[in-house]
């Protein structure tokens, strides 16, 4: 009796992985050749046909189209009529860890369902995957703008987004420890990239506040949206944006940047620095009386007439200095552009600039002199 296989099961049993370099339980990737309504003809891996049926297909194989490749679980390696049967449903994990990584190292930008909130964020799907969207990491549209920083309100504010589809990127993955972060602020937003080429640096508008947030002020353009940082609100110390301001209030305000697809702007460039007025009463040399509000181990911080300086260590001449206390001081420099004043409780220490730079003019004319008297011994000879 031959030997010989009689039928292609015979030739498998006999020749496996010889023959076919896949088996029952390998997920292989099957180009589409066909999709119909209760199935999908697939090429797989260039050695035989197979099938897809209705029941084995994945919620994304209403996007798929002949040609395009997809990695799917061999359920039946040949049933009787020679056809090999797939599932994408089995190899959905696998498939959709290849897609995350891919666009997780090339940047791309994703679509993410949102189907659950806390107070940190966001808990969004895609296929067999969960990630975490952050609060930080919304786009300035879907941020929780809560005047009153209510924990229970924000929350309240993020259910409102539960069942929407958000436009991410990947800013971090780790299968392995079930870790998925993503961002929609990174993904950017080209509608919103449209509308602000209408904008230029400088421009100064009129907007409204839609949101108070502990670092800065949400206002609304019309057709866009800015913000303006708790330090460009003014140009002292805030310690509550909600005491100074109130949701619907108008404003003006400047823009100062447009990069990243966002809008940064500004309230307190439109108003006079009263620093740079102040500090025009003043000059290098002048002694002031200064009441010391902290020490460090670098120096001393003092206040007079609304202006903040710094005393090094090196200018107190071995004095301590206690805060709350009241002390002469006399101005070593001043730096207009960084708002900076440097003091000296020693009257010699306001001198030292003007005489570095007089020591230098006496050594240039020396030169000057020295070079003359040469010129005329020269000619003297």
């Amino acid at each position: 009796m031959s030997n010989e296989p009689q039928s292609m099961k015979d030739l498998v049993a006999d020749y496996a992985n010889r023959l076919v370099p896949f088996k029952q339980g390998d997920v292989v990737e099957v180009k589409i050749l066909e999709v119909s309504r209760t199935r999908a003809l697939v090429d797989v891996a260039g050695l035989s046909l197979g099938y897809i049926p209705e029941k084995e297909m994945s919620p994304e194989m209403g996007e798929m189209k002949p040609g395009d490749k997809v990695l799917a679980y061999v359920l039946v390696l040949e049933n009787p009529d020679g056809y090999c049967i797939l599932s994408l449903k089995r190899a959905d994990k696998e498939r959709v860890t290849k897609i995350l990584e891919e666009k997780f190292t090339s940047g791309g930008v994703l679509p993410v369902k949102c189907h659950d909130a806390n107070r940190g964020g966001l808990l969004c799907a895609y296929g067999e995957y969960e990630g975490f969207l952050p609060v930080s990491q919304l786009a300035s549209s879907h941020y929780p703008k809560v005047s009153s920083g209510d924990k229970d309100e924000i929350l309240a504010k993020l259910r409102q987004l539960l069942n929407q589809t958000f436009q991410v990127k990947i800013i971090s993955f780790e299968p392995n420890n079930n870790k998925l972060i993503f961002s929609e602020k990174a993904a950017g937003d080209s509608v919103q990239q449209e509308k602000i080429k209408n904008y230029q640096l400088g421009d100064i508008l009129e907007g409204e506040i839609t949101g108070i947030v502990d670092f800065g002020l949400f206002i609304s353009l019309g057709e866009v949206e800015g913000l303006v940082h708790i330090t460009e609100v003014a140009w002292g110390h805030i310690d509550n944006l909600r005491d100074m301001f109130k949701v619907g209030q108008k404003v003006k305000v400047q823009i100062i940047s447009t990069e990243n697809n966002r809008l940064s702007l500004s309230i307190k460039r439109l108003i006079e620095d009263p620093w740079i007025k102040t500090v025009e009463k003043y000059k290098v040399g002048d002694k002031v009386k200064a009441k010391a509000t902290r020490n460090t181990p670098f120096g001393a911080f003092v206040t007079f007439d609304g202006l903040d300086g710094l005393v090094h260590k090196t200018k107190m001449g071995g004095r301590e200095i206690e805060v709350g206390s009241e002390y002469d001081f006399y101005i070593v420099s001043i730096e207009p552009e960084l708002h900076k004043l440097n003091l000296s409780m020693d009257e010699a220490g306001s001198e030292e600039v003007s005489k570095e730079e007089s020591n230098a003019k006496p050594a240039k004319k020396a030169k000057a002199t020295k070079k003359t008297a040469k010129a005329k011994t020269k000619k003297s000879k």
